[in-house]
């Protein structure tokens, strides 16, 4: 197996599952208000919210310093409070109301349309209320008591108006509310979805029906869920969608993706000596290692890192053991000048966790990868094995089942332990995006969500702004020992191989189907790029590319935004427009929204709106059709 396949590629799949934990930008409370017109404005606020049942606070928003408001903040409402949260009940509300004009429209009518309209439920996710008042609100649908892969959407309104719906799929679905009828049994199910998992089998699939929506032409299927090993040796989790009449491959998804507080400093394998917090504890918290420091940061949500010892993760037979306690030194000094001190390594995983956190926390007001203020677990100095032969440790994956990132100790002589930052914020952003927009990991949906955790893994390396390691759009360039990265931004077909494998600097006209996310990514990844810095040629490679090359159209003197900026408008549109099923049109739609949305509150100068567009149109991405969204040019 090469290096390349080895790094990240091996693990970095994701869910559509869990609570979703979205945010944006929002904004910070004016401090320096007084009191007589913080009570006038307080009951100002209480007749508008008796007359409308909505309420924003005062508010004054900046790209860079969120506000601070527990109840409006994504992740702050526990899930099991969802029901009953005020914005919640005005979304379904809005929501029925558009679903009966939606079936007038269709023509549906009498005891036809009653049924359709009672046959589809929806289950909140998540909601935020900005600032401004406006209220985001992400279902997900069921009908006829069966989820709709697909079927998830999020409601925006504001002062008890729906302002619009962001969704894949349309309100007929089924038969007029006609119960589900399977032509084919669960057995048979799972043999034809079979005939697609193209591995080894490491346990008995299962089978549920699902209603599977695609293309807005929704079926009813059933999941078969396989857990094996694919053609490259590589663990997966697979979700394979077949017709419940036929049998006939209708789409797939993954799972797996490739005490007191102390302010310390520690030595990294990459970036030298770096500030990190650990935990001070008693000799009762150290499982018998006696007084002294665990790394373990209570101040970003009791997120630990532990050294496994190198134990094995076999990828046929699974096993590994990650019952290790957090790392422990009794005097609080991490880390030394040897880079094979696995202090470093441990050192490094926990830096880049925290650091990850304050990225979120700083430009997004997330707190965790959930939302939830809880820390994840960090697994360092793990190898990896095939059918107990030793294939080394080149490996780096988030574990969304289990919430934690697991870390490889790395190849002698060929990569270092896979514990660099932007590895580190590319993982954890699948968590983000699991929580989120929950983007399924095939087709061009699966290219947004690899770069997704790409784009976020860059923005956490500009954002630590190490001189030991400056930020570039390079990705993964710290973990092979020649310094070669995994992925290249502003020209993603750098990476392609002897083969020509590799990724895609522009948007073919069929979009894309079986393809691999990670080269898919290139798309989203050079669109970024673009919009970020515009056309302009890294210093790295001036040598080699000009200004045309980074263009697919013939496109010349594009602007950018900034990376802050470009990172505010992919998350916004992430975690408020895009849905499990989004295609790169979709996407161009969601970040152009996003971008206006700014422009509205005044963060932005109205050309923001155009620039997002000439950056989709430099990577030949169009519009859906029918859409009236912006156009570079008129």
């Amino acid at each position: 197996m090469s290096i390349k396949h080895k790094v990240l590629t091996a693990s970095i799949l994701l869910a559509i599952t869990g609570t979703t934990a979205t945010t944006l930008i929002i904004a910070q409370r004016d401090a320096g208000a007084d009191a007589g017109n913080a009570a006038r404005s307080a009951g100002a606020c209480a007749l508008r919210c008796a007359a409308l049942a909505v309420c924003a606070p005062a508010a004054h928003a900046t790209l860079q310093q969120p506000f601070a408001d527990a109840s409006a903040r994504s992740g702050a409402t526990p899930q099991a409070q969802l029901d009953n949260h005020p914005a919640v009940q005005r979304a379904r509300e809005l929501l029925q109301a558009d679903k009966a004009r939606s079936a007038a429209a269709h023509g549906l009518s009498g005891a036809n349309a009653d049924a359709a309209l009672a046959a589809e439920s929806y289950q909140p996710r998540d909601v935020i209320v900005e600032a401004d008042g406006s209220e985001h609100v992400r279902f997900q649908r069921d009908y006829q008591g069966l989820p709709v892969i697909g079927g998830d959407l999020v409601t925006h309104a504001k002062n008890g108006l729906l302002s619009s719906i962001s969704k894949t799929l349309d309100l007929a679905l089924g038969n007029n509310g006609a119960a589900p009828n399977a032509k084919l049994s669960s057995a048979q199910a799972i043999a034809d979805a079979g005939v697609h998992f193209a591995g080894r089998f490491l346990e008995q699939p299962k089978s549920r029906m699902v209603y599977f929506a695609k293309d807005n032409q929704p079926k009813l299927a059933y999941e078969v869920t396989f857990r094996g090993l694919n053609k490259a040796q590589r663990p997966v989790h697979d979700l394979i969608y077949v017709d419940a009449d036929n049998g006939g491959l209708l789409g797939r998804d993954s799972r797996i993706y490739s005490a007191e507080s102390t302010e310390t400093s520690g030595y990294t394998i990459t970036r030298g000596k770096v500030n990190i917090t650990t935990a001070k504890v008693g000799a009762e918290e150290s499982d018998g290692r006696g007084p002294g420091y665990l790394l373990r940061d209570d101040k970003r949500g009791g997120g630990t890192t532990h050294n496994t010892g190198g134990t094995v993760v076999d990828l046929i037979f699974g096993g590994g053991d990650f019952s290790a306690p957090a790392m422990f030194d009794a005097d609080n000094v991490w880390g030394d000048e040897q880079m094979s001190n696995v202090a470093r390594t441990g050192v490094e995983a926990h830096y880049g966790v925290a650091r990850t956190w304050d990225y979120y926390k700083k430009f997004y007001d997330r707190l965790g990868i959930f939302g939830d203020g809880v820390g994840v677990q960090s697994f360092v100095n793990v190898t990896f094995s095939y059918f107990f032969f030793d294939i080394g440790g080149t490996n780096a994956f988030w574990d969304g089942d289990a919430k934690r990132m697991v870390y490889g100790n790395g190849d002698y002589g060929v990569s270092n332990p896979v514990v660099a930052i932007d590895v580190a914020g590319h993982e954890m952003s699948h968590g983000v995006t699991q929580a989120t927009s929950g983007l399924l990991y095939s087709g061009d949906a699966g290219g947004l969500n690899e770069a997704t955790s790409d784009i976020h893994g860059t923005l956490v390396e500009f954002f630590d702004n190490s001189p030991k390691d400056p930020p570039d759009y390079l990705i993964g360039e710290n973990v092979n020992l020649d310094g070669t990265p995994l992925r290249y931004m502003f020209k993603p077909s750098l990476d392609k191989d002897a083969d020509g494998n590799g990724s895609f600097d522009c948007y073919p006209a069929a979009g894309f189907v079986d393809e691999d996310p990670h080269y898919t990514s290139g798309i989203g990844n050079h669109f970024f790029y673009l919009l970020a810095e515009g056309q302009k040629v890294p210093k790295s490679h001036r040598k080699s590319l000009l200004p045309s090359d980074l263009v697919c159209n013939g496109a010349t003197g594009l602007k950018g935004l900034t990376p802050v900026v470009a990172g505010q408008i992919w998350y916004r549109a992430n975690t408020l427009y895009l849905t499990s099923q989004a295609s790169y049109p979709d996407a161009r739609v969601a970040t152009q929204t996003a971008a206006q949305d700014l422009v509205d509150r005044g963060l932005l100068k109205a050309s923001a709106v155009k620039t997002v567009a000439c950056a989709w149109e430099a990577v030949n991405v169009g519009l859906p059709e029918g859409s009236d969204a912006a156009r570079c040019k008129k």
